[in-house]
C-alpha cells in the first residue's frame, strides 16, 4: 500500500466500481421496490471499500491505491469535500482565477 505525500495534491479517480454502482442505482430505480434498494446501496457504498485511487495533479498518469482512512485524513486537512475530491483542482484553480 502506498503513502500520500501532504505536500503534494491529489485528487480521486473514478474506478470503474464506481460506474458499476451509480449504474446500478440509476437501474433500480426502475423496479417496483428499486427506490429502497438504491437508497440502501447509496448509504452502504462508502462504507464498503477500503482502498480508493488517487492521483497527483501535477502527473496524472500516475495511479496510487491507498487506505480510504489515509484518504479520509487527507481530505480533512486540505478541505476537500465529497465531490470536490474528484476533482482536479488545476482545473479549479483556473475557474478561480
Amino acid at each position: 500500500m502506498q503513502t500520500l505525500d501532504q505536500s503534494k495534491s491529489y485528487y480521486r479517480r473514478i474506478t470503474t466500481l464506481d460506474i458499476v454502482t451509480i449504474l446500478m442505482i440509476i437501474g433500480l430505480l426502475f423496479f417496483t421496490n428499486g427506490f429502497l434498494l438504491s437508497l440502501l446501496l447509496i448509504v452502504v457504498y462508502p462504507f464498503s471499500h477500503s482502498k480508493v485511487l488517487v492521483s497527483d495533479i501535477g502527473d496524472k498518469n500516475t495511479k496510487l491505491w491507498v487506505r480510504k482512512m489515509d484518504w479520509d485524513i487527507y481530505r480533512k486537512e486540505h478541505r476537500l469535500g465529497p465531490i470536490m475530491q474528484y476533482k482536479s483542482r488545476s482545473t479549479v484553480d483556473m475557474k478561480q482565477a
